[in-house]
C-alpha cells in the first residue's frame, strides 16, 4: 500500500469516527461551557488570576515547568518549598494532573494565559463526561441541557481557580458509570477510574470515591448480581488503590506531619442553617465572603432544580430505587452542614476558606436524578404541574424575603432569579415534551440561564492584571539567573517586597517563605517564635532582622529600585538594615545586596542538639537566644529604649493606665504621636503586640503608612530606622474605634556591629559544602568534638554518612537536622531518600504485575 493511499485511508477513518452526525452533540458539551466560559475572561483581558490560584497556584506551576524536564528531583525535595521540604504532597495535590502539560506549550510569560485555557479545557471536559453518561438514557438535547447545567454549575464558577479539584469532577461522571456495569456484572474500568481520582488530586478523588461507595450500596439492592457486584466493586477498588500507594503513601505520612496533626474540633452541631442554604440556588449567589466563610454553592439552574423535585413526586417511578435515593440525597445535604459529616468528607478538617467541597457531588447526583425523571416520565399530571407551580412560587418568595438578609443577593440576582424560575415553570408545565422542538428549547433556556449566572457570579470577584505576575517573574528571574551564573553554590535569597507567599517557585530561588496546605509544622512553628509573619498554613519574610537572616543564611536580597518607574512592588517588608548589607549590582527595577555574614547550610557548633525554650510573642529574646545558642554568645544584642511621652491629638488616656487611649470627638481625627531622636547608627525596631492590627489603628513613622496587617495573631517587628543618627523619628497612630490600647508597644535597639562582628568570628573554619539534586557533601576536619548543625528541617528521609557509616540524626533548635561529630577528619554526605515513595512504587508494580498475570 502506498503512502498517499494511507493517509486517504486515514483521512477516511477519521472522517467516519470523528466528524459523523452522531458526534455533533459530543463536540457541542464540550465547546459551548468552553466558549461561555473562555468569552467572559477574553472580554476581560484575559486575566484569570484571583486569590490562591494568583497567590500560590501560579507559583506551583512556574516551579513544575522549571523542573519536570530539567530538573526532576526538585518534584521529590526542594529548598525552594520553604526552608526544604518534600514536594510529593505537594505534587499529588496541585500538580498531577495530566492536563498539566498544556502549560509547557507556552511560554513562561503566557503562563497565565495557559491557566485560562487550561482551566477551560477541564470545563469542557466535564461537559463530555457527563453528556458521555448521561445520553445513555435521554435524548441527545436534554443530555446536553443537563452537561451544561454540570460543567457550569455553581460549584464550578466558585471554584474554577481551584483547578485542581475539577479533575475529581470530570471523571465523577465516569466513576458512576463504571459502576453501573459493575453492578450488572458488565465489563468495567473501576480500576482505572479508582487509580485516575487519586493519581490526579488525592483530596476530591477520595470524596468522589466516598460517594461512588454511598451510591454503589444505594443500588446494590435492585440488582440480582449481589454476591458477584459486591466482590468485583471491593476488588477494584483495593486493586486502583494499591496501583496509586506511590502518590498515597508519601501523602499519608506528609498530611501526617503536617496539617493532619492539627486536631479538628468535633461536635454534633451545625455550620450554618439548612434553610440559608436555599439562597445558594438563585443565580449569582457568590461573593467574596461566601467564598472565605460562605455556604457551599449548589446552583444548578431552575429548570433542573425544578425536574428534581418532580423526581420524588413521580409514580412512574418505581419507590424502592425512589426511596434509596432519596436517602442517599438526604445524606448528602445534611453533609453540608452537620459538623461531623463535613469533616469526613473533608479528611478530618475543616475547609479553610472554600466550604463544601464536595458539592459538585450533590450537584452531580441531583441531575443525576433529574434525568432519571426526564427519562421514565414524558408528561406530567395536573398534580405535579400544580406541585411544580407551587413550588416556584414558593422559592420565588423566600429568595424575595431572605435578600436583605443576605450579602450576596441583591435586587438584580432576585429578579433575574424569579424570571428564570417564572421561565423554568412555564416550560415544565406547558411545553416539555410537547413537540420536536422541547428538547431544543430546554437547551436554549440552559444556555442563557447559565451564561447569565457565570456573568453575575464572576462580576464578583477581582482579578489581577496578567501584566503584574508576568513583570513580576520577568524582573526577579533575571535577577535569579545572573545570581546563579555568577555565585552557582547553595544559598537563600529574600526580598523587602512580595508578590506572593510562594515567590520562591516563580523566582527560582531558595528563600524561607512559604505557602502550601501541606506545610512542616516545625518550620511553622519556629518562624512564628523567630516573629516572621505567619497563618496555619503559609509563613513569609516579614518580621526578621539581621540576625535571623544570618542563622537562616539569607546571603542575598532583592530590594526596589525606585529610580525604574515602571514597575511598582506591593506589600512592602520595612528592613531599612537591608541597605547596610554589600550593595552588588542594579538591575531593572531591582537592586541586589549581598549579606556577608550568612551562615552557611552546615556549620559546626558547641551547642547541643537540646531542645530550645522559646517564649510565645517574644521575637527579640528569641532570635537572641537562637543566635546565642549557635555562637555561644551570651550578651543581649537587642536593647529595650524608653518610651517617649506621647502627644495626642482630639484624644485622652486612661488615668489608670498612659497607653490606653479614648477619642475625645468621633468626628474628629484623632492621633496619638512619639517623637524622638534616635542617638546612633544602629537598627531601630518597634515591636507591636498580637492585639494591634489594622482593625485598630493606621500607622505612620516619618510620614510613610506602615501596613500592619496580621494572619494569625502575633507580636510582629516592624524596622523603622537605620544609619540615621540624629535624625527625628515620629510614630503616630490613628484611633479608627473610639478606644486604642497601646501596652505591649516596645521600641528595641539592634547592635549591628556586634551582630557582625560575633557572625564573622562564628563563620571562621567552617566546612565547606557542595549540594547537588538530593545529596549534599562535605569534607572537613575538626579538633574536637561538636554538633554539625544545620538549617534543614528534620526530616526522617535525609540519611547522613559520616565516612561512609550511617549516623544518628538529631533534632536542633526544635526544627533542623543535626548530629554529634568527633574530631578528626570528616567525609560528610547527606542524601535524601524518599522511602514511602519507594516502598508506594513497589506496591503499585507489583500489583499491576499482579494484574498482567491475571489477564495472561
Amino acid at each position: 500500500m502506498t503512502n498517499f493511499n494511507m493517509l486517504q485511508e486515514k483521512d477516511n477513518y477519521l472522517k467516519q469516527n470523528l466528524f459523523t452526525k452522531s458526534k455533533i452533540p459530543y463536540y457541542l458539551s464540550f465547546f459551548i461551557p468552553f466558549i461561555i466560559f473562555f468569552m467572559y475572561f477574553a472580554l476581560h483581558k484575559f486575566n484569570i488570576l484571583t486569590v490562591d490560584l494568583g497567590q500560590q497556584y501560579v507559583d506551583f506551576f512556574s516551579f513544575l515547568r522549571n523542573s519536570l524536564f530539567t530538573h526532576p528531583s526538585n518534584l521529590i525535595y526542594s529548598f525552594q518549598n520553604g526552608l526544604g521540604n518534600s514536594m510529593l504532597g505537594t505534587d499529588a495535590y496541585y500538580l498531577l494532573s495530566p492536563f498539566n502539560l498544556i502549560l509547557f506549550l507556552f511560554s513562561k510569560n503566557q503562563l497565565p494565559i495557559a491557566i485560562l485555557l487550561l482551566i477551560t479545557l477541564k470545563i469542557g471536559a466535564m461537559g463530555v463526561s457527563s453528556f458521555f453518561y448521561w445520553k445513555k438514557r435521554i435524548p441527545d438535547y436534554y443530555a446536553l441541557s443537563s452537561s451544561l447545567a454540570y460543567a457550569l454549575c455553581g460549584y464550578v464558577i466558585a471554584n474554577h481557580f481551584n483547578l485542581m479539584w475539577l479533575d475529581s469532577a470530570i471523571l465523577l461522571p465516569l466513576l458512576v458509570n463504571e459502576i453501573d456495569h459493575c453492578l450488572y456484572n458488565k465489563t468495567n474500568h473501576l480500576i482505572l477510574l479508582t487509580f485516575l481520582l487519586w493519581f490526579t488530586n488525592f483530596y476530591t478523588g477520595f470524596m468522589v470515591l466516598l460517594f461512588g461507595f454511598l451510591y454503589f450500596l444505594s443500588q446494590l439492592a435492585f440488582t440480582q448480581f449481589k454476591k458477584e457486584a459486591l466482590i468485583n466493586y471491593f476488588k477494584a477498588s483495593i486493586l486502583g488503590s494499591l496501583i496509586s500507594a506511590f502518590i498515597l503513601l508519601p501523602v499519608l505520612f506528609e498530611m501526617l506531619a503536617g496539617k493532619a496533626s492539627s486536631p479538628a474540633h468535633w461536635s454534633f452541631g451545625f455550620q450554618f442553617s439548612p434553610f440559608e442554604e436555599l439562597s445558594k440556588l438563585a443565580l449569582g449567589a457568590y461573593s467574596f465572603h461566601e467564598m472565605e466563610a460562605g455556604m457551599p454553592n449548589i446552583y444548578l439552574t431552575m429548570p433542573f432544580l425544578l425536574f428534581i423535585m418532580t423526581y420524588f413526586t413521580s409514580n412512574k417511578i418505581d419507590w424502592k430505587p425512589k426511596l434509596a435515593n432519596l436517602l442517599l440525597f438526604i445524606f448528602l445535604v445534611f453533609a453540608w452542614f452537620w459538623t461531623p459529616l463535613v469533616l469526613v468528607w473533608h479528611l478530618g478538617q475543616f475547609p479553610v476558606w472554600y466550604p463544601g467541597r464536595f458539592s459538585f457531588i450533590l450537584i452531580f447526583f441531583s441531575l443525576n436524578l433529574a434525568t432519571l425523571f426526564i427519562k421514565q416520565q414524558s408528561q406530567l399530571s395536573t398534580v405535579q404541574k400544580i406541585f411544580i407551580a407551587i413550588l416556584g412560587t414558593g422559592l420565588s418568595f423566600y429568595l424575595a424575603f431572605i435578600t436583605n438578609k443576605i450579602e450576596f443577593l441583591n435586587n438584580t440576582n432576585l429578579i433575574i432569579s424569579c424570571l428564570f424560575l417564572a421561565l423554568a415553570v412555564i416550560y415544565i408545565c406547558f411545553l416539555y415534551n410537547q413537540n420536536l422542538i422541547s428538547g431544543k428549547l430546554l437547551f436554549g433556556i440552559i444556555i442563557i440561564e447559565i451564561t447569565v449566572n457565570t456573568i453575575l457570579s464572576l462580576n464578583n470577584l477581582a482579578y489581577q492584571n496578567n501584566a503584574d505576575y508576568q513583570n513580576f517573574s520577568k524582573t526577579t528571574n533575571q535577577v535569579t539567573q545572573y545570581l546563579k551564573k555568577t555565585n552557582p553554590g547553595f544559598y537563600r535569597v529574600e526580598k523587602t517586597f512580595y508578590r506572593s507567599d510562594d515567590d520562591p517557585f516563580t523566582a527560582n530561588y531558595y528563600g524561607i517563605s512559604n505557602f502550601n496546605s501541606i506545610s512542616d509544622q516545625k518550620v511553622l512553628t519556629l518562624l512564628q517564635n523567630l516573629g516572621y509573619l505567619h497563618n496555619s498554613n503559609s509563613y513569609t519574610n516579614y518580621g526578621g532582622s539581621p540576625i535571623t537572616d544570618n542563622i537562616l543564611g539569607i546571603k542575598y536580597y532583592l530590594t526596589p529600585n525606585y529610580a525604574y518607574k515602571k514597575l511598582s512592588f506591593d506589600n512592602q517588608n520595612e528592613r531599612l538594615d537591608v541597605n547596610g548589607y554589600h550593595f552588588i549590582k542594579q538591575f531593572s527595577g531591582l537592586n541586589l545586596y549581598q549579606n556577608q555574614t550568612a551562615f552557611p547550610l552546615l556549620f559546626l557548633t558547641s551547642a547541643s542538639a537540646t531542645k530550645i525554650h522559646f517564649d510565645e510573642d517574644n521575637p527579640t529574646r528569641n532570635q537572641v537566644l537562637l543566635f546565642n545558642k549557635i555562637t555561644t554568645n551570651k550578651s543581649p544584642l537587642f536593647h529595650s529604649i524608653i518610651l517617649p511621652s506621647t502627644k495626642t491629638i482630639n484624644a485622652t488616656s486612661s488615668p489608670d493606665n498612659n497607653l490606653e487611649f479614648t477619642q475625645k470627638n468621633i468626628a474628629k481625627p484623632t492621633s496619638i504621636s512619639f517623637n524622638f531622636i534616635l542617638s546612633t547608627q544602629n537598627s531601630y525596631y518597634l515591636e507591636l503586640p498580637d492585639t494591634l492590627n489594622n482593625d485598630q489603628t493606621d500607622l505612620f513613622i516619618n510620614g510613610t503608612n506602615i501596613n500592619i496587617d496580621t494572619r494569625d495573631p502575633q507580636s510582629r517587628l516592624i524596622n523603622f530606622a537605620y544609619h540615621q543618627k540624629g535624625q527625628k523619628i515620629k510614630i503616630i497612630f490613628n484611633i479608627k474605634n473610639r478606644k486604642l490600647d497601646l501596652n505591649g508597644i516596645n521600641l528595641w535597639e539592634l547592635n549591628n556591629s556586634a551582630v557582625s562582628q560575633l557572625s564573622q568570628q562564628f563563620l571562621q573554619n567552617q566546612p565547606s559544602f557542595s549540594q547537588k539534586g538530593l545529596i549534599i557533601r562535605s569534607h572537613f576536619s575538626t579538633d574536637k568534638t561538636q554538633t554539625l548543625a544545620t538549617t534543614i528541617p528534620f526530616n526522617r528521609n535525609w540519611l547522613i554518612l559520616d565516612n561512609g557509616h550511617l549516623v544518628k540524626k538529631k533534632l536542633f533548635a526544635n526544627t533542623f537536622l543535626s548530629i554529634q561529630i568527633t574530631k578528626g577528619k570528616h567525609d560528610l554526605k547527606l542524601v535524601y531518600v524518599p522511602f514511602a515513595l519507594i516502598i508506594g512504587v513497589i506496591i503499585s508494580l507489583f500489583t499491576l504485575i499482579f494484574l498482567k498475570k491475571r489477564k495472561c
